[in-house]
Order: C-alpha cells, then sequence, then structure tokens
C-alpha cells in the first residue's frame, strides 16, 4: 500500500506545505486534517518594533492595526517572506526562537519589541529580551483553538497504508496523541516527521514504525523528512531485500 501524508497544521499553514511536498515528491495522497484552527483577537498593541515567530503572527499584527511599514525581526525565512509580503523591512535569524534572541541581543538595538505571537506560546521572548535589557512586551494577535480529527483522518488511521505524519508543534503533537490513544481502532502504520526535539519529547511513547527530526526548523528540511520517511515505508511495505 503507498503511504499517505497527512497533515495536521492549521489550514492557512498547512495548503503551502502541501503544494511544496507535491512539487519536491510528485504524485502522493495527502489528507488535511488541522488539529488547531486559528481565530484572530482584537489586541492593544503596544509601541516599538515588530517581533514575529510565525507568519499567523504576521497577519494578527495587521489585522489588529499594526503599521507594516517599518522594520520587524522574524523567527526564520518563510516568516520574513510573510513580513515582506505584508510591507515590512524584514531580519531573520533563519532558525528557531533561541536563534531570534541571540540575533536582536547582537545587533545592539535598544528597543522597545512587541512580540505579536498566538495564545499559546512555546517560549515567553518578551519575558527573555526584557531580562536581558531589551525592553519587550507581548501582544497575543491570535487562538490557537484544539479540534479533533477529521472523519477522512480517522478513516486513514484505522486503515492499513503508512501514515506520514509532519508535526509542527509540541501543541500539535500532544492533541494527535490524545486522538490516537482515545480510538484504539487506529493502527495504521505511523512515520513521524517532528519539527523539533520538543515535538519529539511531546508526543511521549506513541508507537512510531519511525520517527524523525528535521535538520532544522524549517519548511525545507521538514520537507526532506517527510521524504525520507516516505521512502523508509515504501521499503517496509516491499519486504526485506528491497532496496
Amino acid at each position: 500500500m503507498k503511504p499517505v501524508i497527512l497533515l495536521t497544521r492549521p489550514h492557512i499553514a498547512a495548503r503551502p506545505f502541501a503544494d511544496a511536498l507535491r512539487a519536491q515528491l510528485g504524485a502522493v495522497r495527502i489528507v488535511q486534517s488541522p488539529l488547531l484552527r486559528i481565530e484572530w483577537l482584537a489586541a492593544d498593541l503596544p509601541g516599538g518594533v515588530p517581533i514575529f515567530t510565525s507568519p499567523r503572527g504576521v497577519e494578527g499584527f495587521v489585522r489588529a492595526g499594526g503599521d507594516a511599514g517599518g522594520g520587524c525581526w522574524c523567527v526564520g525565512d518563510a516568516t520574513a517572506r510573510a513580513a515582506t509580503e505584508a510591507g515590512f523591512t524584514a531580519r531573520s535569524a533563519s532558525g528557531d526562537a533561541k536563534a531570534l534572541v541571540a540575533a536582536i541581543l547582537e545587533s545592539g538595538e535598544a528597543g522597545p519589541f512587541v512580540h505579536a505571537r498566538g495564545r499559546h506560546a512555546i517560549a515567553d521572548l518578551a519575558a527573555i529580551l526584557s531580562d536581558a535589557g531589551r525592553e519587550t512586551r507581548s501582544a497575543v494577535v491570535y487562538d490557537q483553538v484544539t479540534q479533533p480529527l477529521t472523519p477522512e483522518a480517522r478513516s486513514l488511521l484505522h486503515g492499513k497504508a503508512p501514515v506520514v505524519l509532519p508535526l509542527f508543534s509540541p501543541r500539535t503533537a500532544r492533541q494527535f496523541v490524545k486522538e490516537y490513544r482515545a480510538d484504539p481502532a487506529m493502527r495504521a502504520p505511523l512515520f513521524i516527521a517532528a519539527m523539533s526535539a520538543a515535538v519529539r519529547d511531546a508526543l511521549g511513547d506513541v508507537d512510531a514504525r519511525a520517527l524523525s527530526i528535521a535538520t532544522h526548523p524549517d519548511a525545507q528540511a521538514m520537507r526532506d523528512a517527510v521524504q525520507g520517511l516516505i521512502d523508509a515505508a515504501r521499503r517496509l511495505e516491499a519486504g526485506p531485500g528491497h532496496k
């Protein structure tokens, strides 16, 4: 049976990732079942240089009335592209939150800064930067609301075809594990690509045939991890001796 990719990102992020996967991998079945739904929030935006840790932060900032005419800091290149398209002059740390903090501190820019983020965040960048002498406030501009797997995704996980599952955040990973453990009929072979070690840790002891951590916390590294897992799933289905 051919492996199937199950995308659990919010639709706003899943669509471009799915398109890029098809361009890289060719004909492949992709099932979308977002485990998080984005809800935009009204926010009282403080003054300061914007900091963005996702494209959703960029959109939420603009929706909340933020000025997109100046400079900003971005965690990675995809977020920087979204900021540039919105009208910002973006500077990218090309990495994770730790790299972003280091880049801001090394720049010597004094701030103040405003971190436009979702309600659920892995790290409190505002506190970290403020403790380092760079005045920073948080502005929660969107919420990430959990939701269940779709019937199509459940049917897929009830089947026998290998399921390649890219997971981009610890919260999404925990939500998937909750859904998976609540349904004993979900026994499809899982091949999981985790964005980071934190995502892997959030999975706990979930049963997976293979688990790969992206070499870099970005979309291209995740696509490469997915490709490697698809190859592994195909070898498994082909049986012993296949190369």
